[in-house]
């Protein structure tokens, strides 16, 4: 067992927090969901190598912290308004089904052929992915890794919701997930700036986890892939994408100070030259304004309202295409990223991976191979392969829940901050449901913590689960300021 150098800043950092600020421990968990590529702690099993991400070593302490609670679970929904304790209901359901496959399913499903590319090389997996080499199904540690991982997300969900009133609480992990943006965005700068100009950069720091493959130093051609704190381009996009469409819905909804992190966010963008991400907030911002602009006229909103949506959305489409036009080199990585991807064999590889969970899904009648026993290229491939049907339509319950939760608060309250959230979260898992398959991502739950701390200390909750989406008028205006009023 040794500790990274990373490990050696986070755990004095995390202790300290732990045992004189407890308070800040989710806010921590959030913050350091960003850095997914690092690890704090590695150890080995056999031949299986481990890192401890500093997101779930702060999970760890979160669930000591809550363990007594835990104890009295019967008493939550006395702490929650019954439209919160549902969200809550719904995660427990997913989780509680995901458990058990992981440990089930293995079993009684033994010996039927999946494919593991997740410690491959690029050769290798294009063999799993086209040649359809498999091995069998058994249980492994990735299955107890993964219902490990999911359980102490669970548990710090939990923490929050047992915090319920306690705006500070609230307020603390927004403006985690507020820093967290602006460290990715500007280390993804630094990183473009010291590649261009041949200067170090600390990948050992940064990318020190033994237990994922990083690709931190992808090219196209002479242009770099920024990858900031994750473990690929890939993965820095979504996130970045994620990022970009909270803060441009945030914007629709009156809070002019996010523009200036909204920039931010998209050049970050720009620079992890990440289809991924690219095609994300293309598609999240189609679905954005569609769904302003239906409840624009529903509401029967002012001129001054569509006109502002206008603007917002004209000045983001200019600046993107000044940039890549002033620019030669995002024009080149636009066009090979974009309309040269769908040839390319990373592509076909992912769509090949995808593809077989559905023989697994048919192997297994549907139930899927238990959580951590497959490991395609999209979430919800990941789902079907993993948890199955049941799982998938669980997990997708949860999140409609919390998604319409946030856009009632939203309308109700003319919080900004709970839109931003819910378009973050709707972002993110757009990006996911391209080509990231990874169910217990720390961005996304880190998301999904500020999301619950934001319902969490709200006295009044939406009961019914589609309100916000049926009903665009729940709660009054749209906007939140006189630019939109």
């Amino acid at each position: 067992m040794t500790i990274s150098s990373f490990g050696i800043l986070f755990i004095p950092i995390a202790f300290w927090i732990f045992l004189f600020l407890p308070r800040y421990l989710v806010p921590l968990m959030v913050l350091s969901s960003v850095f997914s590529a690092a690890s704090v702690v590695d150890f080995s099993l056999g031949d299986s190598v481990f890192g401890i991400q500093p997101f779930y070593f702060a999970g760890v302490l979160v669930a000591i912290r809550t363990v007594p609670l835990l104890l009295d679970f019967s008493q939550l929904q006395f702490y929650l308004e019954p439209g919160a304790f549902g969200v809550v209901k719904s995660l427990l359901r997913f989780w509680k089904w995901a458990v058990l496959s992981s440990f089930l399913f293995p079993a009684v499903f033994k010996g039927v052929q999946v494919t593991d590319p997740r410690n491959a090389v690029e050769d290798s997996i294009a063999a799993v992915a086209l040649e359809r080499e498999t091995r069998p199904l058994h249980w492994s540690l990735e299955n107890l890794g993964q219902a490990g991982y999911l359980t102490l997300s669970v548990i710090a969900l939990l923490y929050v919701m047992y915090s319920a009133r306690d705006e500070d609480q609230s307020r603390r992990s927004l403006s985690a997930l507020r820093i967290s943006v602006a460290i990715v965005s500007i280390i993804a700068i630094l990183q473009s700036v010291a590649v261009w100009r041949g200067w170090p950069f600390p990948y050992d720091f940064l990318n020190s986890n033994p237990a994922y493959a990083q690709n931190f130093s992808a090219m196209f051609g002479d242009i770099a892939r920024v990858s900031s704190t994750f473990t690929e381009a890939s993965y820095a996009g979504g996130f970045m994408a994620a990022a970009s469409l909270g803060l441009l819905a945030a914007r629709f909804y009156g809070d002019a100070t996010s523009v200036y992190m909204l920039f931010l966010a998209l050049i970050g963008l720009l620079l992890t030259t990440a289809t991924t991400g690219y095609a994300a907030f293309a598609l999240g911002v189609v679905i954005l304004l569609v769904y302003l602009l239906r409840s624009s006229l529903r509401q029967g909103s002012s001129r001054r309202q569509l006109r502002t949506i206008l603007f917002v959305t004209i000045s983001v489409i200019v600046a993107v295409v000044v940039i890549v036009a002033v620019v030669p080199v995002f024009r080149e990585v636009l066009i090979v990223s974009t309309l040269e991807k769908g040839d390319s064999l990373s592509f076909a590889v992912r769509l090949s991976l995808d593809a077989y969970s559905l023989r697994i899904l048919s192997d297994t009648y549907g139930l899927g191979a238990g959580l951590g026993s497959y490991r395609p290229s999209s979430l919800g491939a990941a789902l079907l392969g993993n948890v199955g049907i049941v799982g998938a339509f669980l997990f997708f319950a949860f999140i409609i829940k919390l998604f319409s939760q946030l856009l009632a608060a939203s309308r109700r309250l003319g919080d900004t901050n709970f839109a931003m959230v819910a378009w973050m979260l709707s972002g993110l898992l757009i990006a996911e449901g391209l080509a990231l398959p990874d169910i217990s991502w720390p961005p996304l739950w880190g998301i999904l913590i500020a999301a619950t701390a934001l319902l969490a200390s709200q006295p009044e909750m939406v009961t019914e689960p589609g309100a916000a989406l049926e009903d665009p008028s729940v709660g009054g205006e749209l906007p939140g300021d006189p630019a939109m009023a």
